[in-house]
């Protein structure tokens, strides 16, 4: 999907996987995006947008905070504070509420290499 590619900050798009008439894409970015779900719904344009998976390396934060993003899940939280000072890679599910605010529920947690 071209339209991703105008995506502020991406780099390169690929498309992961396509079955029952579900596509995925890949949308990789040189530094942490700052890109809103309002940006991607706009640029997935007719397409129905099921969901935004993210993955990214970053230093473990001190809390629950990434940037502007907020991280939940409870067991993930606490994996990523036993790696308090380490560069660690972080997945899981984007979604944002009404006013912008957004939220990435924490699928899995684990030490850079």
């Amino acid at each position: 999907m071209n339209g991703l590619k105008r995506l502020s900050g991406a780099k390169d798009v690929s498309q992961d996987d396509f079955s029952a008439g579900v596509a995925t894409f890949i949308v990789t970015f040189d530094a942490a995006p700052k890109v809103k779900m309002a940006d991607i719904r706009k640029e997935v344009g007719k397409y129905k947008l099921d969901q935004v998976k993210m993955k990214f390396t970053t230093d473990a934060p001190e809390g629950d905070k990434v940037g502007d993003l907020t991280l939940k899940g409870d067991e993930q939280l606490k994996e990523l504070g036993a790696l308090k000072g380490k560069k660690v890679v972080l997945s899981g599910v984007l979604t944002e509420d009404d006013k912008g605010a957004q939220t990435l529920a924490l699928s899995k947690v684990a030490e850079a290499k």
